[in-house]
């Protein structure tokens, strides 16, 4: 963690983590320093590039993706433009949430979501598999998703 940061804007990128939607009045209040304080302060984090971006949290089972899976992916291939092309072309599947570039027995983790068990077998026999430099695949199903912020 960075010593440019004190107790105060660690309170404000804990409570921005969890409720990126939180005013900057509610801010204000739960860690008690005054409105036009926190503004500078979040306005100082962002200039600092400490926020990558807002996003939402999407229930997907309203959306009826009901099946989540992390697929671990071997390439053939180790070259630059290799890694470049399938991290390009993976990104746009339907479907992933997550892209991770990873050492170990395997090359990519991608973190999926699918309807039903047809969908992911079109995922990865139709779309995946036609990328001629996929060696291998190998699916583990998530059982429970919860995203936890203890990076702070």
């Amino acid at each position: 963690m960075k010593k440019e940061l004190d107790s105060k804007d660690i309170q404000i990128l804990n409570l921005l983590l969890n409720n990126a939607r939180l005013s900057n009045k509610e801010i204000a209040a739960k860690i008690g320093i005054a409105q036009s304080s926190t503004h500078d302060r979040i306005k100082k984090l962002t200039q600092k590039g400490y926020f990558k971006g807002t996003s939402v949290q999407i229930d997907q089972k309203k959306l009826g993706l009901n099946i989540e899976v992390m697929l671990a992916i071997k390439l053939n291939k180790q070259h630059r433009s290799v890694i470049a092309d399938f991290i390009y072309k993976a990104s746009q599947l339907p479907g992933v949430i997550q892209l991770f570039h990873i050492a170990g027995d395997h090359d990519f983790v991608l973190h999926v979501a699918v309807k039903d068990s047809d969908e992911l077998r079109v995922f990865i026999l139709d779309r995946l598999s036609t990328l001629d430099y996929i060696q291998s695949t190998q699916t583990t199903m998530v059982l429970h998703n919860e995203k936890v912020h203890n990076i702070l």
